[in-house]
C-alpha cells in the first residue's frame, strides 16, 4: 500500500509540474526549494544535486527551507517528482518566478469594478498595451483633447507633418490627422456626443498616469471615424464610408488597425453593411459590435435590432451586456447562436467629451471592453490570425449561468484567459458535441453536426425560432 501511495504521489508530482511554463507560471531551471524534516537526510536528494551542493545551500531563516542547485541534466519536473515520494523530505516545489502586480494609479479606476469582473489586474500583469496596435471606433468621433486620452490618439505622422489640404499618406483622405469625419467629410471626427469617447476611454484612457480612469490598454493607439452625428444617429452609407477610410488608411500603412469598436446597430439588413464588413475583416480587422439594447429582445429572430451584430460573417464578435453580479443587463439583447459573449455594461464609468468623465449603461459599453482585451491579446502576440484572435477572446471567457442558453458561447469576457491565450493558444468548449466549438456553432445547445443553414443566416436550421413573436 506504501509503495502505491508512492506511485500516485509521482504520477501526481508530473501531472503537476511536467513543464517549465504553467499558464502564466514560470520557474527557474536547475534550481527547487527543499525542505527536509529535522534530524533527517535524503539519498535521494543528494543523488540530484553536485557533490558539496547541500552543505553550501542558503537555507532560510524562518522556514528552514534550502534553495538546491540541481546537478548537470537533471531537470526540475524530474527532482520534485523524485522528492514528492521521500518520506525525509517535507517538501520540494520549483522555484517560482513571480511578478509585481500592477495596479494603475489613476484615481478613479477603482470605481470601474469591470477590471476585476474581467481578471484585467492579472491581464495587465502579462501586458499592458503598446501603441503598435491601432483600434477604431467608429461612433460619434472622439474628445481628442481629453487630458485622459490625448496620449493614447493615433497621429498620421504624414499628415500632421505634411501640407494642409494634401493627401500626404495617399490614403485617398485629406488631412486626416487623427482620423475622419463621415458626416462632416472633413478630418475632424471630434465628439459632439460623448458616446465615442466613453467607448474611447474603455478602450485605451491613458493609464497610470494619475489622472481619471484605466482603460484596457495602457497604451494605444485610437483611430475616431466619426458617422454618429451629435443626436447619436447616422446613416448606413457613411458608416460604410469609415470602413473605407480603416481599410485605406491601414493598406496606407498608416496605421495598423487590428479592431474596430463599433457601439450602435438598429437598422435592417443591409447587404451593402455585410460587405463592408467583410471586407474589413478580409483586411484583417477584428469586427466587435454591440448586440442591442432592446431589453432581452432575441437577436436570433433578426429583426431591426440584430444589425449590424447579427449579420452572418464569420469575423464579427456580437456582445451582450452584464452586471457587476454577473447578471444579463436587464436592457440587453441576447441570441443563443448570433450574440457571442457577454461583457460588463452596466453603470461602466469611461471618459465622456469636455474632458469630463460619467457612467453609462448599454451594450455600447460591453463592445468596447471586448475591443479593448482584442488589441491587448494582439499586443501579446501580434501573429495571431483574425480567427486565433476570435478564439482567444470566445474560447477562454467565464462561463455564467446568466448567458447559458442566452449567448452563443455562455461566457462572459474574461481579460486574463485572452492575453494568455494569445501564446498559449485556446482551449474551446463544445456543449453539444457535435465537433463544432461553441464560437463556431450555427446551434450551440442542439448536437448540428452538418451545420445546416438552408437560408445562410448563420442561425442552423436546427434552432430556428420557431415563435419570433415580440421579439422586436
Amino acid at each position: 500500500m506504501k509503495e502505491s501511495k508512492n506511485i500516485l504521489a509521482l504520477v501526481a508530482a508530473f501531472l503537476i509540474f511536467g513543464v517549465g511554463i504553467v499558464g502564466a507560471q514560470e520557474y527557474a531551471p536547475g534550481e527547487i526549494i527543499v525542505k527536509i524534516k529535522p534530524g533527517a537526510s535524503s539519498a535521494a536528494l543528494s543523488g540530484l544535486v553536485a557533490p558539496g551542493t547541500l552543505t553550501s545551500a542558503p537555507v532560510s531563516k524562518s522556514t528552514g527551507a534550502m534553495l538546491v542547485k540541481l546537478g548537470d541534466g537533471i531537470s526540475v519536473t524530474k527532482a520534485v517528482a523524485l522528492l514528492s515520494s521521500d518520506a525525509s523530505i517535507v517538501y520540494a516545489v520549483p522555484n517560482w518566478k513571480e511578478y509585481a502586480t500592477l495596479v494603475p494609479n489613476d484615481p478613479q479606476q477603482g470605481s470601474q469594478w469591470a477590471w476585476n469582473k474581467i481578471d484585467a489586474y492579472a491581464a495587465w500583469d502579462l501586458q499592458t498595451g503598446d501603441a503598435s496596435i491601432a483600434v477604431n471606433i467608429i461612433d460619434t468621433g472622439i474628445d481628442t483633447d481629453h487630458p485622459d486620452l490625448v496620449g493614447n490618439i493615433w497621429t498620421n505622422a504624414l499628415e500632421a507633418a505634411g501640407t494642409t489640404g494634401v493627401d500626404d499618406d495617399g490614403n485617398g483622405y485629406v488631412d486626416d490627422i487623427h482620423g475622419w469625419n463621415a458626416v462632416a467629410n472633413n478630418g475632424s471626427p471630434e465628439d459632439d456626443n460623448s458616446h465615442g469617447s466613453h467607448c474611447a476611454g474603455t478602450i485605451g484612457a491613458v493609464t497610470n498616469n494619475a489622472v481619471g480612469v484605466a482603460g484596457v490598454n495602457w497604451a494605444s493607439s485610437l483611430v475616431a471615424c466619426k458617422f454618429l452625428d451629435a443626436a447619436g444617429s447616422g446613416w448606413d452609407y457613411d458608416a460604410i464610408e469609415c470602413v473605407d477610410y480603416i481599410i485605406a488608411t491601414k493598406n496606407a500603412g498608416s496605421a495598423d488597425i487590428r479592431v474596430s469598436s463599433n457601439s450602435w446597430g438598429g437598422g435592417g439588413f443591409s447587404k451593402a453593411m455585410k460587405d463592408a464588413i467583410q471586407e474589413a475583416n478580409d483586411a484583417g480587422i477584428l469586427w466587435v459590435n454591440a448586440a442591442g439594447n432592446d431589453y432581452g429582445s432575441n437577436n436570433d429572430c433578426l429583426g431591426s435590432g440584430a444589425y449590424p451584430s447579427a449579420l452572418n460573417v464569420d469575423g464579427i464578435i456580437s456582445v451582450a451586456a452584464t452586471t457587476s453580479s454577473d447578471g444579463l443587463a436587464g436592457f440587453s439583447n441576447i441570441g443563443p447562436s448570433t450574440v457571442d459573449i457577454g461583457a460588463p455594461g452596466a453603470s461602466i464609468l469611461s471618459t465622456v467629451k469636455d474632458g469630463n468623465y460619467d457612467w453609462y449603461d448599454g451594450t455600447s459599453m460591453a463592445c468596447p471592453h471586448v475591443a479593448g482585451v482584442a488589441a491587448l491579446t494582439l499586443v501579446q502576440n501580434p501573429a495571431l490570425s483574425l480567427t486565433q484572435l476570435r478564439e482567444a477572446i470566445l474560447c477562454t471567457g467565464d462561463p455564467i449561468s446568466a448567458l447559458n442558453n442566452k449567448t452563443r458561447t455562455g461566457m462572459r469576457l474574461n481579460a486574463f484567459g485572452a492575453v494568455s491565450a494569445a501564446t498559449s493558444g485556446a482551449t474551446c468548449g463544445d456543449r453539444d458535441s457535435d465537433g463544432f466549438p461553441d464560437y463556431a456553432d450555427n446551434c450551440p445547445y442542439d448536437a448540428n453536426s452538418d451545420q445546416a443553414d438552408s437560408d445562410g443566416d448563420g442561425i442552423g436550421d436546427a434552432c430556428e425560432p420557431t415563435d419570433c413573436g415580440g421579439c422586436f
